[in-house]
């Protein structure tokens, strides 16, 4: 038993020798070699990878977003044209206070087109202020002739090359001759 034990002593001695401590270190330098390639190099490779991909996004990102400001940019840009457009078409049809005259000229000629009988076309005194720097003129037209010359006389007002728009209008039937009807619009015009 005294061989034995010493056989156990003799061998837990050569444990601890000088080239058993460096093989020892040997397999630990090893394994954590093996492992920094074998675990964490893929995970810091395809980190890096990630955040390639991640900067590649936000590059796009921001190519989207400035082309979506681009795109809002030019419908901003073509509703304001538009808007320029129906402006100018707006100020075309107004007319000078000065030349009224010629608002009251249209109105005779679009009567005389439309082949109603004229009876009076009268301004009217209550002209109101609208945007601040145009004056509202109402404009009392009576006249007979049928429905359908009725109907002409508002497209005509509708194509006019000033403001002549309906306000009211009132009609009294004829029964007994329908091409006869009484007719009585306000219009107003649109002058500066």
């Amino acid at each position: 038993m005294k061989n034995n034990n010493i056989k156990k002593l003799s061998v837990f001695k050569n444990l601890f020798k000088l080239h058993w401590i460096l093989l020892a270190v040997a397999v630990y330098s090893g394994a954590i070699a093996f492992g920094n390639f074998a675990i964490f190099k893929p995970q810091i490779k395809r980190y890096n990878e990630l955040k390639r991909q991640k900067e590649n996004l936000d590059e796009i990102y921001l190519k989207i977003h400035s082309t979506d400001i681009e795109q809002a940019l030019k419908n901003l840009q073509t509703e304001l044209e538009n808007c320029r457009s129906l402006e100018n078409s707006f100020k075309a049809r107004i007319a000078n206070k000065e030349e009224f005259s010629a608002v009251l000229g249209e109105l005779n000629r679009i009567v005389k087109k439309t082949g109603v009988a004229l009876k009076s076309i009268d301004p009217l005194n209550n002209e109101d202020k609208i945007l601040g720097k145009y004056w509202k003129i109402p404009i009392k037209i009576r006249f007979k002739g049928s429905y359908s010359q009725f109907l002409s006389f508002l497209s005509d007002l509708e194509q006019s090359r000033y403001w002549l728009l309906i306000d009211s209008y009132n009609i009294q039937y004829d029964l007994k001759n329908p091409s006869n009807h009484s007719y009585s619009v306000i219009v107003f015009s649109i002058v500066n």
